[in-house]
Parts: C-alpha cells; structure tokens; sequence
C-alpha cells in the first residue's frame, strides 16, 4: 500500500493512542497525523508532538465534520471512548452516548468523507467470563456483565452494517488488558499495573487496593503490540466487512501474580488495601488470537515480563 497522506485518531491524548501516534510518526513521517480528543480520561500535556490537534467529542458532529472536510483522512483510528466499567455502571446512559452513538456518529461521518477504513478499538469485556479459554472469535456467544461492555458489543455489528449499505470498511479489535509505558495510574481509570505502580513510586497520587481476593485472571498485552495491531490492520490490502479480533497476548496472569511480579522487579513491597470486588468485572480473560494472526499477521512480540519491565523503568525515570 502507499503511505496514507493524512490519519484521523480519536482519543489522541490517551495512553494507547499516544503510543500508537509515535509509533505511527516513525514508520510513516510523511504522514499528517490529526488528532481529536476531550480529555476525558487525558490532558493537554499528554498530546504527541508534531501532529494537528482538535480539542472536542467524537458525538461533537460539526467538528467531526470540520476535521475531515478539511483534512481528508484516509484511514480512522477509533480510540476514542468513556472506557471505564465502573462509570458505565454508574452512568449507563451518559457512557452510552458516547461509546454507542459517538461511534456510529464516526462512522456516518467516515463513511460519508470517503474513509478508506475505520479501526475501531473494542474490548474483551464483551465476552464476559467466556465458555472456553484462551477464547477465539467464533466458539464463545459475547455475554457482556457491564454497561461498558454491552457498549463495546453494540458497536461491532455497525462494522459489517456500515460496510453493506454504506461502503465503509471496518475491523474491530477486541484489546485485553493494555498496559505500558505512558499509563499514568493516578486515574480512577487506570488499569491494576499502572495502578499499582503508581502507588509505589508517587503514594501521594494514588493508594494500592486489590478487588476481592486477587485470583481473577487477565491477559496482559504490552502497548505495542496493540500499535502493531492497528498499523498491520490499515496495511491489510483485502476488505474486513467488520470482522472482530482478538488482540492480547495468549498468555493471563492472576491479580495475585502481578502482585508478586511487581514485588520481584522492583525490590519494593506494596501493601495492598483490600476491597470488595466491583461490578461488571469478568473472572477471566483469555485471547486466541489465531485469527488475527491469519488475516493480517498479528504476533504478540512482548512478554508480560519483558513489558513489566519497561513499564517500571518508565515510572522510574517519571518526575511527577
């Protein structure tokens, strides 16, 4: 494929998208990168460098369509989003109108600009706690235990809808538990790695909690990889029609687990507060992904503790 003359990423100051963003710059730096986000879950310091940037909501429909009127992206990198289960919980309509309507919103919008194709970010929330493990696309019926999760799954079928009547090609990526460099876990929305760590080298940000006993099991796939995941969808050179992938790594690891592995690496204990567990979190999660790897050759590259350990060495140089 020729290099694309101008990307769209929503969600740009977020932790996967500014990884994706750099990432991106190297490969293709000739490329006009336009981001768009509203720091819901960022801030303006966390905006890559050298790319256009747009302060607004993927449900804002006349910035959508000011953005690609002007810049004319040929591909979409949906990153965007309210992607927190206990706020879906506690604000099942709000979180709704971002994650369903705001998605299908850009969706309309690509598809009417002319989009090449849209890489959507979905979440292996939607599965629930699956029949079968490491769990593949077809053998496990996604049973969403979250508003978050029914969110993520409503927006999938839009892929091959948009696809059929309206000529926009779209993959969806189901993304396990993302973790890396760049995650800041003073966030209420920050996952138990960052989290944690977080809480042993700045304990005035953030307290190190555990949910239930610790024995919930999770795929942690390391950043990028998940980078890897959105580049090799954009470079696939056949139609998706909305097909769903599994991104993780293959490999879970209990709460517990990540617990001792922390303690291991770093040298430091962390006590941890005890709480009950929260709503809406599956048991496990566990990714086959076979099929990715099929389509559009995608192969986890970083190991958990090859990841863990970059993730540290990056709150160790922090500042703040």
């Amino acid at each position: 494929m020729q290099d694309p003359k101008s990307i769209l990423v929503t969600g740009a100051a977020g932790f996967i998208a500014g990884n994706f963003i750099r990432k991106f710059q190297k490969e293709y730096p000739e490329t006009e990168i336009v981001g768009l986000d509203n720091f819901f879950n960022s801030t303006p310091e966390a905006v890559p460098a050298g790319i256009t940037f747009y302060e607004g909501s993927i449900r804002d429909e006349q910035m959508l369509e000011k953005i690609l009127s002007k810049h004319k992206p040929e591909y979409v990198f949906s990153f965007g989003a309210m992607s927190y289960v206990p706020l879906s919980v506690e604000k099942p309509v709000e979180t709704s109108d971002v994650n369903i309507t705001g998605t299908i919103l850009l969706f309309k919008k690509s598809a009417d600009h002319g989009v090449k194709r849209v890489i959507h970010s979905s979440s292996s929330a939607v599965l629930g706690t699956a029949k079968y493990y490491p769990t593949n696309e077809k053998d496990n019926l996604p049973d969403p235990v979250s508003p978050y999760a029914a969110q993520k799954l409503a927006t999938e079928p839009f892929g091959k809808v948009f696809g059929e009547i309206y000529g926009l090609d779209v993959a969806s990526l189901r993304y396990m538990n993302v973790f890396g460099p760049g995650q800041y876990g003073r966030s209420p929305y920050s996952t138990v790695v960052s989290a944690w760590l977080e809480a042993m080298y700045f304990p005035q940000n953030k307290k190190a909690v555990i949910y239930g006993d610790g024995t919930i099991t999770r795929d942690y796939c390391y950043v990028d990889d998940v980078v890897d995941a959105n580049i090799g969808c954009m470079k696939f050179d056949e139609k998706f029609n909305g097909e769903v992938f599994n991104i993780g790594s293959g490999v879970s690891y209990s709460v517990n687990q990540v617990h001792e592995k922390i303690e291991q690496l770093t040298g430091k204990k962390l006590p941890l507060e005890k709480m009950p567990p929260r709503p809406g979190d599956p048991q496990s999660t566990l990714a086959d992904t076979s099929k990715a790897k099929e389509w559009f050759g995608y192969e986890p590259k970083v190991s958990f503790d090859e990841g863990l350990k970059r993730t540290i060495a990056w709150f160790e140089q922090r500042k703040k």
